[in-house]
């Protein structure tokens, strides 16, 4: 098993770029454009306004039977990373086979109903790190039941330590 070190941060670091600033204050205007859900819809974060992060965004699917997620769509650049798609898998995979937390992660981010962002680095990658963002949302199935699913995107970004 690689190992992985990966820890929540309370916010994003301020030296992200803008690509990442921007995709968090998309989840949050498409949350205002109606206030009446508890979280945007897939609706609102159509794929057209997502279009920019279109090969880095995994989408995460809360299956309440399993009480698991469904790993939906693998985002390109995931693949490339793990060098295999896990696709159709739980993320509870990934976990186990490069020591991470994205299961407990997607579940917190769920539970709290807000971005959450985390810094990740793997063994494998000594000289490469990264910011995940995850962002919840919302949809319906073609029966009109809610589905809670989580879009996830790695960044990279080099962790500046603070003295």
């Amino acid at each position: 098993m690689a190992e992985a070190a990966d820890f929540k941060l309370e916010e994003l670091p301020g030296d992200v770029g803008d690509h990442v600033i921007e995709l968090v204050e998309l989840w949050h205007a498409a949350h205002q454009e109606n206030p009446d859900e508890i979280l945007p819809t897939r609706d609102v974060l159509s794929a057209e306004r997502l279009r920019p992060w279109v090969d880095d965004i995994s989408i995460y699917e809360y299956q309440s039977l399993k009480d698991d997620f469904l790993i939906l769509i693998h985002a390109a650049s995931a693949v490339r990373l793990y060098r295999e798609s896990f696709q159709r898998a739980s993320p509870r995979e990934i976990d186990m086979k490069y020591g991470s937390c994205l299961s407990a992660a997607l579940f917190d981010t769920m539970m709290r109903g807000n971005p959450t962002f985390h810094y990740v680095s793997f063994d494998m990658y000594p000289d490469q790190h990264w910011i995940r963002v995850l962002l919840p949302v919302r949809t319906r199935d073609q029966d009109g039941n809610t589905i809670d699913q989580i879009f996830g995107v790695l960044f990279e970004y080099e962790y500046q330590y603070q003295i």
